[in-house]
């Protein structure tokens, strides 16, 4: 091979490898958690990429402080919890009640019981002049009956949850997608969600997007789930599962 082709190919090889590099250098979404700090997610020309390997193996995870830590064109954005009772709460509330309603009947389950709905947990951004919520409501229906055996089939609660984001331009506020559950909890067990089925870890700027990151927790099992929220509504970017390590 000659120094010419020797040369010709050195360049193709350094064009490859700095194509490869602009690709990757849009930004790293990671969690800090302590000490650690583990990337979850990475951006290369729009496309949102699991970067997860695996989280550690503790089974305080979920009451542990996580933070988010951002590189290259990622940006965060200030999010805060809406106090429970506030004036801002109250605003909310009736927009908050009528999605979990107008759920309930589309999964037939508003004749299920008269117990009441309950907000649990209200955040906020703001961005441009303009607000994004996301809220978690819910409302427990007693499954207890008295034709079985409660020492093999312990009484309990079914808890149907509704979550969803709420937009908020001067005062107007617009629906912008929920999702609901049911959930089976035990009686005689602490009852009620200490922490949000969904934990908003932090809002991230992204060429003009905004990117909520939320961290999902079921015993051991955690995930992290990207959403893109926009006054057009709400898309799922990426759920990323992060096994044991």
């Amino acid at each position: 091979m000659t120094a010419s082709h020797l040369f010709s190919l050195s360049v193709v090889t350094l064009c490859v490898s700095m194509s490869i590099q602009a690709q990757g250098d849009d930004g790293v979404l990671s969690v800090v958690r302590g000490d650690g700090v583990t990337p979850i997610a990475r951006v290369a020309d729009g496309k949102w990429i699991s970067d997860v390997k695996c989280a550690p193996n503790d089974s305080r995870s979920a009451a542990t402080s996580e933070s988010l830590r951002v590189s290259g064109e990622l940006r965060q954005s200030s999010l805060r919890a809406v106090m429970s009772g506030s004036q801002e709460w109250l605003r909310l509330a009736p927009t908050i009640v009528e999605q979990f309603e107008r759920r309930e009947r589309e999964q037939r389950l508003s004749g299920t019981s008269d117990a009441p709905r309950a907000i649990d947990w209200i955040y906020a951004t703001e961005a441009g002049g303009q607000r994004m919520y996301y809220f978690e409501a819910s409302r427990r229906v007693s499954s207890v009956s008295a034709d079985v055996d409660h020492d093999t089939d312990p009484p309990g609660t079914v808890r149907i949850a509704v979550a969803g984001f709420l937009h908020d331009a001067e005062g107007r506020l617009t629906p912008l997608g929920t999702k609901s559950e049911l959930r089976w909890e035990q009686d005689g067990l602490p009852a009620g969600p200490s922490r949000p089925d969904l934990a908003p870890l932090g809002v991230v700027a992204y060429r003009g997007r905004s990117i909520w990151v939320m961290r999902g927790q079921s015993g051991s099992n955690r995930w992290f789930t990207l959403y893109d929220v926009s006054a057009e509504g709400t898309r799922t970017l990426l759920t990323t599962r992060a096994p044991s390590c």
